[in-house]
């Protein structure tokens, strides 16, 4: 009997113990940290290169760049591998205008995240 006993105030002190543990990887869910170009930006000429980074890893699954004359050709693509930076080029250089920059991933915690921001080449 007073093994039992034990088990059952061991039970909900170990889940406890772990829900304690678990709640900063619930909260953990990854945020944008920046971008280059930066967000709202104005850049003189094409840029050489487009990212945006995390704070914490993330699996890109999609990552657009569309202008004026629509979905803008990139060097390289999202992989499948969690990342906190993933950097590309436009295949060409980009004529003046707005620009805008789609992403969405999935982060570590199994959240989906997405997010656009903009910017303009003069």
């Amino acid at each position: 009997m007073p093994l039992l006993k034990a088990l059952q105030w061991l039970a909900p002190a170990a889940l406890a113990l772990h829900l304690l543990l678990a709640a900063p990887l619930l909260l953990a869910h990854a945020q944008p940290e920046g971008s280059l170009p930066a967000h709202g930006s104005t850049v003189s000429g094409s840029p050489n290169r487009i990212a945006v980074w995390f704070d914490h890893p993330m699996r890109l699954t999609l990552f657009e760049v569309s202008g004026p004359r629509g979905v803008v050709p990139l060097t390289q693509g999202p992989g499948r591998d969690a990342l906190t930076r993933f950097e590309t080029s436009p295949a060409a250089p980009l004529g003046p205008g707005r620009y805008t920059v789609r992403w969405r991933g999935l982060a570590a915690d199994g959240h989906v995240m997405a997010d656009e921001i903009y910017f303009n080449v003069r």
